[in-house]
């Protein structure tokens, strides 16, 4: 393509530029305009939909909040016309009529699902309670100073909400005067449990609170805004706290806020501290004195601008679209124009450029005529035949190739003519001089305005055939080379075969030699057991004779009574006796090797049971570090109470010489893990043994005492249950042992 055609098809007009740069500056705008638009209207109406579905359920909030209190609002009224209450405020001494009226408060409170039922006399003092039994038992405290009790002596209803002063449990609290001889005697009180109502429906997506009118939050469905305030407090307000103790110990902080948006009288958009972000309405309960609150979270509007904002950008974008479309059609036909008539210029350069590649390719090029004559020789296929283009014009093709490859040469003509494929061929040709070469040729049909031609491509394959015999026999060599190759990986894979199932044989005879050594361990435990074991079996045998003998003669005097008593005492030493051979054969059976959820508390209460004689003989303190919560891990149960009898073996071992021998064992869960540790007040372990401690036949112990297994062999079975465990000096003295193993997911709890 000349200059004059390139101009033709790429005009350049900056004045064109410019307008259309100011087109899409204008429509940029408007579009931001549209967005910015929808994104407020959407985010209007998404936060009025959140604002009704907000207050629909605030209002059933409060109607099942209200309907949890009222179910409650008469039972002081009916508790106080009861003969047996004014009977014991009139007397308090009366033990008989004190424990019938517990009993009967008692009753009350299980059978109307009220969490306390109290009696106050005239002073304020609990004289009875649903709860006399527990230890935290409300008898004897004084409540005067509660707003309930005032205004119940007042011969009025009461009514308060608070934490309790013994109990530290959040109530919502009625009262009712006890009148005796139509005097005021004492006050009857019901206290209810609130926390149902704040599991009613928070959660999701929205989260209630109750406040009092110092805005403390009293409920919430979000545990950690209890005792949380909407804004701070003054002195004044706390000091009325302080006078009824309503929040007795609790520091009643601020809930921390980042940003507060009005949206209406009554909303308000709040942003807390984590950066979550709530629409909140509130509304009165004038009844009980409070003010309910729902926070919606407001994620969901957020998502509808974002949707509504997407939807505008579809449509505005789709509208470009479709004026794009339009303007390029027309600026397409415009330039079709243009282009039509710039390939005609280009035609003609086109066919000189061709001519000029057919002259000064590689390859020989020959044009024969549909008879198969040469019409043209170019320069390369000059070369290759030896022969001046002028000399073959007009000559046959078959003419200038062997008279064998003249057949081959007609039929790839024929297969040309009638075929789509172009087959490649090789022939033998000569040159002007006689002599031979090979060549690749490959033949065209083209058709031209003359009609009917053929395109003959003549390569010269002379160094690829010497290549050829060259890669042979290469080839050749390789492949005598590889079948010897082959024959010495046979044997040696055949070898490696051997070696390998010998490894799996020696692998399996070494995991029986170890399940033979920790039985042995176990067995050797045993033995050196067995003294304390045979003095705490043989003592309840001498006993059980002795009571046996006795019980023979009472019998025979008519004392039933005490032989009755004498085969009591029999039976239970049987019980102890078979309860240590059961330890016994617990720990020395054999393990199944199958993890299981097992208690590693009762482990060590096994490992130390089995292990009592000689604790008790070393006058050694035991001393447990648990909490009551499930304690459970993955292992085998045999196994590890072998690990703890070790453990607790040495430790036994290491106190010999200690003046006041102490034993410490403590368990804690760390995330995923459980934590085990076995501490004694001991001498310690040297510097020089702890590299080695747990290595076989390693050990401290004088001759005869100990093969320097239980350790090693402890080690190993802690991390076959995928644990670990090391050895240490506490910077209190004695030696420390830690485990770690996985802890088993516990049973799910019921809620206290």
């Amino acid at each position: 393509m000349n200059r004059d055609a390139a101009t033709l098809a790429h005009p350049a007009s900056p004045h064109r530029r410019r307008r259309w740069l100011v087109v899409a500056v204008a429509a940029l705008l408007a579009a931001a305009g549209v967005l910015a638009a929808t994104a407020h209207l959407a985010r209007d109406a998404a936060l009025d939909a959140l604002r009704e579905r907000g207050a629909a359920d605030l209002r059933l909030y409060i109607a099942n909040v209200r309907r949890e209190l009222e179910k409650y609002e008469y039972l002081p009224a009916l508790l106080a016309d009861d003969a047996r209450l004014q009977r014991l405020l009139g007397k308090p001494a009366d033990f008989a009529s004190w424990q019938a009226v517990n009993r009967y408060l008692q009753l009350a409170a299980q059978t109307s699902n009220a969490a306390e039922i109290y009696l106050l006399d005239r002073e304020g003092t609990t004289v009875a309670a649903s709860n006399f039994e527990d230890m935290d038992s409300f008898i004897g405290d004084n409540y005067r100073f509660r707003p309930y009790f005032q205004q119940a002596v007042q011969g009025e209803l009461g009514r308060f909400y608070a934490l309790g002063i013994t109990s530290n449990e959040r109530g919502y609290y009625f009262a009712s005067p006890v009148r005796v001889d139509e005097a005021i005697a004492g006050v009857i009180v019901v206290k209810v449990a609130i926390t149902v109502v704040e599991r009613e429906r928070g959660g999701g997506d929205r989260e209630f609170i109750v406040t009092d009118p110092n805005d403390v939050v009293f409920l919430s469905t979000r545990p950690q805004w209890r005792f949380r305030t909407l804004a701070p407090l003054t002195e004044a307000q706390r000091g009325r706290l302080r006078d009824t103790r309503r929040y007795p110990d609790r520091e009643l902080k601020p809930l921390v806020v980042r940003h507060r948006q009005s949206v209406t009288e009554d909303t308000t958009v709040l942003t807390l501290d984590d950066g979550t972000s709530y629409l909140r309405q509130g509304m009165p309960m004038f009844a009980a004195g409070w003010r309910v609150h729902v926070l919606s979270d407001t994620a969901p509007v957020a998502q509808q601008v974002s949707r509504s904002v997407m939807l505008a950008a579809m449509i505005i974008a789709a509208a470009g679209l479709a004026g794009g479309i339009v303007v390029q059609r027309r600026l397409r036909l415009r330039d079709r124009m243009r282009f039509e008539h710039a390939a005609m210029e280009a035609a003609a350069a086109n066919e000189a450029r061709v001519r000029a590649v057919i002259d000064n390719t590689r390859a020989g090029l020959v044009t024969l005529t549909d008879n198969g004559y040469i019409a043209s020789f170019n320069p390369t296929a000059a070369a290759l035949f030896g022969r001046a283009p002028a000399s073959v014009q007009g000559v046959h093709l078959a003419a200038l190739f062997e008279r064998g490859d003249a057949e081959r040469l007609a039929a790839s003509l024929d297969t040309a003519t009638r075929e789509s494929a172009h087959p490649v061929i090789e022939v033998t040709a000569r040159r002007g001089d006689g002599s031979q070469f090979p060549v690749e040729i490959a033949v065209s049909p083209m058709e031209l305005a003359e009609g009917r031609r053929y395109l003959v491509t003549m390569h010269d394959v002379s160094e690829r055939k010497a290549n050829e015999q060259a890669l042979r026999r290469a080839h050749d060599e390789l492949e005598q080379r590889v079948a010897e190759r082959t024959e010495d990986l046979v044997a040696a894979n055949r070898r490696l075969t051997q070696e390998i199932e010998e490894h799996r044989r020696t692998e399996a005879e070494l995991i029986h030699t170890r399940d033979e050594l920790v039985q042995a361990a176990k067995l050797a435990a045993i033995g050196q057991l067995s003294a304390g074991i045979n003095h705490e079996v043989n003592q309840p045998l001498t006993a059980i004779r002795a009571y046996a003998d006795n019980a023979r003669l009472l019998l025979e005097r008519e004392r039933r009574n005490e032989a009755q008593e004498n085969l009591s005492q029999i039976s239970a030493l049987t019980a102890r006796t078979a309860r240590i051979v059961h330890q016994l054969k617990v720990f020395a059976r054999k393990s199944s090797g199958t993890p299981s959820p097992v208690s590693l508390p009762a482990v060590v209460d096994a490992a130390l049971a089995l292990l009592e004689p000689q604790l008790t003989r070393g006058g050694v303190a035991v001393f447990r570090h648990w909490d009551s919560a499930p304690l459970i891990c993955l292992g085998d149960m045999v196994r590890l109470e072998q690990v703890f009898v070790n453990l607790v073996g040495n430790a036994v071992h290491a106190l010999a010489d200690t003046t006041e021998p102490e034993l410490h064992i403590t368990i804690r869960r760390d995330d995923a893990r459980l934590v085990a540790t076995v501490r004694d007040n001991g001498p310690g372990i040297d510097a020089a043994d702890l590299a080695h401690i747990f290595d076989a036949f390693y050990t401290t112990k004088e001759t005869g005492q100990g093969l320097g297994l239980g350790l090693s062999i402890s080690a190993r079975i802690i991390e076959e249950m995928g644990g670990t465990m090391h050895a240490s000096n506490h910077r209190d003295g004695g030696a420390e042992f830690t485990l770690t193993l996985p802890a088993a997911q516990p049973e799910d709890g019921r809620d206290e």
